[in-house]
Parts: structure tokens; C-alpha cells; sequence
């Protein structure tokens, strides 16, 4: 009997089934490997596994060679663990930045070509890590962290180029990788961080000059994040909350203020913007010693370039002082105004009652005018003088009847109209009407301007008006 071998191909099913126990497979082993951290050998990866000794290596050299598994002999034993290294085909397939790539004895392997900016030229295959020609790029602890990363440990360090004319910040990431043959080494990727280095430091002197200002200030002054976490205190602000820098910073800080105005803070900051970035707001505060004192504060938002806020910067101050005397002014001015009121109530009164006064006055002004009218068109010629014989008044018709003017009358005596009369008969009638007061009548003379002497008819008598008495001479002439 003639036996034929029969080749059954594979179709694209079955292959699609192998390839899918195999990931499987692997999936396994990688999750057995983070089970033991210590790491396991191939054997007993095999037989935790059931599967073939040459099975369970090809499954590891494929997870050396992507990173996932590092290699340690001990003895004669292959011990394998979970591992985090980047496979050096991808790092130059996918990273766009310099990099340098280190064998396990720190000699380059490979690099980038655009390491000449850094001050590193030509081919440097095969260069030391503490060779010269690396010196631009190299540090004293750089040695130790490469032999740490060749071991699985990632690293980083910022360093300067040692170029003064063009000195550049660096930022160095150093990483464990694995090349194409299983080995292991690490890699530099390198960063130019010159102009973040020069803001960062930028910033430091605005922070450091900030802090100087603030300090040398009366107000309290605080920075925050959004949500209220300190960051940055002055010498006032911890005064007045009794407590050092370190107790404030990175603890939030809300005032204690009454529920009304913590609700009017929370709507003012809500309302300031990047169009409207201050707004002020004044209220009790509670204080640590339990007083309570006015405080103003000026919060002023800090925003990203996108209009993101950041944070605030707080100033405040304390106006209690201002608040008393504000107080005090308008209890004045309540005074003032109920004074001023009493006092416009009097003042209307009293324009009242000049107002009456007024109008009784001109009532008497007008009865003055009638009895003057009435007293300058007498028919009799009216006369009064003063005790020392001055003429006090004179009516029209006596400067008809003796031939003088106003002016000229007002100048003479009762001497010089009645000759009869001597000083002393004058003095002995005051003294008799003192204690005979009434009306007397007799026949007399009056002398006129030009000399000449009448015969009149004289009603005489003293009255008293107010503090002043006066002689009453009524003259008729007789024809």
C-alpha cells in the first residue's frame, strides 16, 4: 500500500485564530509579570502558562524588543519583569525634538541631526557621554541618572550651555529605551526652554518686586486662586489675621461677614471680567481678637491671554475710623437739620410777626401823615418846644402867621417869638404844669420875622409823648 502525505494549507481564518491566541498569550504573560513584580523565569512562566518553553520565549523577546519586559540574568537563569522602556525605532519614528541614544555603556548609538544648535557637530557614533564632545550638553549627575535609566528609571534635569554668546535653557528628559536587539539603553530628549527660563525668571523679579511693594504697604494685599486658596500674603494682612505666612498659604480665606455680605462678595466677583477686572466692595468684618471693624476691599482678577481667570489680587484697608467720623457727621447733620428746621420755624414766626409789626407801623405812618396833614393845615398856628425853649415843631400856619420858612422857623426860641417870656417865667410854667397840669388861655403877643408885634390868643398847655414833654403854644391872631 503506497501512503501519501496530504498538505492541507492554512486558510485565513485559521490565522486570524492564531493570531488572536497569541495576543491573548502575551496579554497573559504581561499581566503574570505585574502579578511578580520580582520577576519570573521562562520556565516558570511556561508551566504557570502550559505552554512551550521556545513558545514562552519567542512571546518575552517580543515584549523586550517593545519595551515591556526587562531582562536580568541571575545565574544561569533568564529572569524576566514588567519594564517601561521605549522602543528606540519608535522614539525616531515619532519624536520630532533632538534626541541622543545611549547604549548601556553611555556611548551614542544614534542621534538626531539637529543638535547643532546646541554647540554639538559632526558625528558623534561611538562618543562617550563624558567626552568633550558632549560637554555642551553635559552635567555632574547626569552619569548617575543615565546608569539609573539604563536600569528602567526615568529622569530629567535643566541645564545651560556653557556658550555665553548664545547660551540656551535645556530641559533634558532622560528615559530607558530598547533597540531592535533586545538591548537596553537610554535616551536624552532634549528641550529648548529658553524663552519659558527667561519668562520664568521674568516672573520671579515681578513676584520679588511685588513682594517688596506689598510689604512696604499699610493695606492688606493677598493673592488667590478662583476658588480661594492663598498664595501670596503681605506683612499687614497676616497682622491682622494673627497668623504667620505658613499658617495662610494654601488654606483657603473667606472674611468673617455677616451671610448678606458674603453673598454680595460672591456676585462681585462673579461680575468682574477681563472688560471690567476690579470692583470694590466695603463691610463689617469680624476680627481674630473678636472686634469688629469696617474694611474696603479692592479685588482685581488675573487673567490668561484666553480670558481664563487665574486668580485675584486683593487689596484692602481698614476704614473704621472713616466709618465712626462718617457716623458722627451724619448724626451732626441730623442735628443740624432738626436745628436748622426749629430754627426756620422760629424765623417764619418771626417774619410773622415783622410782617404784623410792619403793618402796624404803616397803619400808624398813615395816621402820622393824616395828623401831620391835619396839623400843618390847622387853621391856628400850632407851636411845641422842649424844655429849654428850642422850637420842637412848628405847623405851616404858624410860618404864615410869623413870616418864616420851614428852614428858618426851626432855628428860633420861644424867646424870640413871645417877648413877654423870660427864662424865668419859662422855668416857673414847667414847674407849675408839674403840679397843675391842663389848658390855660390867654391873650398874648408874638413878635414876627420882620419885627412886628401881633395880638393873639393862646391856648397853652404840657403833654407828655413816650420819655419827652413838650410845650403846647395854639396861637390866634386877633384882628
Amino acid at each position: 500500500m503506497i501512503m501519501y502525505d496530504i498538505f492541507i494549507p492554512d486558510t485565513g481564518a485559521d490565522r486570524r485564530r492564531k493570531m488572536i491566541g497569541d495576543y491573548e498569550e502575551i496579554q497573559t504573560i504581561k499581566e503574570l509579570l505585574h502579578g511578580s513584580p520580582q520577576g519570573l523565569s521562562i520556565t516558570d512562566i511556561s508551566k504557570q502558562l502550559h505552554l512551550h518553553r521556545t513558545t514562552a520565549a519567542k512571546y518575552l523577546d517580543m515584549l523586550q524588543m517593545k519595551g515591556d519586559v526587562d531582562l536580568r540574568i541571575m545565574g544561569t537563569s533568564k529572569v524576566y519583569h514588567p519594564s517601561r522602556r521605549v522602543p528606540a525605532s519608535v522614539l525616531r519614528s515619532f519624536y520630532d525634538g533632538p534626541f541622543i541614544l545611549f547604549t548601556t555603556r553611555l556611548t551614542v548609538k544614534d542621534f538626531s541631526s539637529d543638535l547643532a544648535a546646541y554647540g554639538i557637530e559632526g558625528d558623534i557614533t561611538g562618543v562617550e557621554l563624558t567626552d568633550k564632545e558632549l560637554s555642551p550638553l553635559y552635567d555632574e549627575a547626569m552619569t548617575e541618572l543615565c546608569k539609573r535609566a539604563v536600569l528602567g528609571s526615568f529622569a530629567e534635569i535643566d541645564i545651560t550651555t556653557p556658550d555665553k554668546k548664545d547660551q540656551k535653557n535645556l530641559h533634558i528628559r532622560i528615559i530607558p529605551v530598547v533597540f531592535d536587539d533586545g538591548r537596553a539603553g537610554c535616551a536624552f530628549l532634549i528641550q529648548d526652554v529658553t524663552d519659558l527660563a527667561q519668562a520664568r525668571k521674568e516672573v520671579e523679579i515681578c513676584e520679588k518686586e511685588l513682594k517688596i511693594v506689598s510689604e512696604d504697604l499699610n493695606e492688606f494685599v493677598f493673592s488667590c486662586t478662583p476658588e480661594g486658596i492663598l498664595k501670596r500674603v503681605n506683612h499687614p494682612f497676616c497682622v491682622r489675621m494673627d497668623r504667620k505666612p505658613e499658617e495662610l498659604l494654601g488654606f483657603p480665606y473667606e472674611p468673617v461677614i455677616s451671610h448678606e455680605d458674603l453673598e454680595r462678595l460672591s456676585k462681585m466677583k462673579q461680575e468682574i471680567t477681563p472688560t471690567n477686572p476690579s470692583q470694590t466692595i466695603s463691610f463689617k468684618a469680624i476680627q481674630p481678637d473678636g472686634m469688629m471693624a469696617f474694611e474696603e476691599w479692592t479685588y482685581r482678577g488675573i487673567f490668561t491671554q484666553d480670558g481664563k481667570l487665574s486668580g485675584y489680587l486683593a487689596v484692602g484697608h481698614d476704614i473704621s475710623r472713616e466709618k465712626h467720623l462718617e457716623e458722627q457727621l451724619n448724626t451732626f447733620h441730623a442735628s443740624f437739620e432738626a436745628l436748622v428746621k426749629q430754627r426756620t420755624k422760629e424765623m417764619r414766626q418771626a417774619n410773622q410777626d415783622l410782617m404784623k409789626e410792619i403793618a402796624r407801623r404803616e397803619r400808624i405812618e398813615r395816621e402820622l401823615l393824616i395828623i401831620e396833614a391835619a396839623f400843618n393845615h390847622a387853621s391856628d398856628s400850632i407851636l411845641l418846644f422842649e424844655r429849654s425853649g428850642r422850637l420842637w415843631r412848628a405847623n405851616e400856619t404858624s410860618c404864615r402867621l410869623l413870616g418864616y420858612s420851614k428852614d428858618e422857623i426851626a432855628a428860633i426860641s420861644v424867646f424870640d417869638i413871645n417877648q413877654e417870656i423870660t427864662p424865668e417865667i419859662w422855668e416857673e410854667m414847667w414847674e407849675q404844669a408839674e403840679q397843675e397840669p391842663g389848658i390855660s388861655r390867654v391873650t398874648s403877643t408874638h413878635v414876627r420875622r420882620d419885627g412886628t408885634i401881633i395880638p393873639v390868643e393862646v391856648s397853652r398847655t404840657f403833654f407828655t409823648a413816650g420819655p419827652m414833654t413838650l410845650f403846647c403854644s395854639i396861637a390866634r391872631e386877633i384882628r
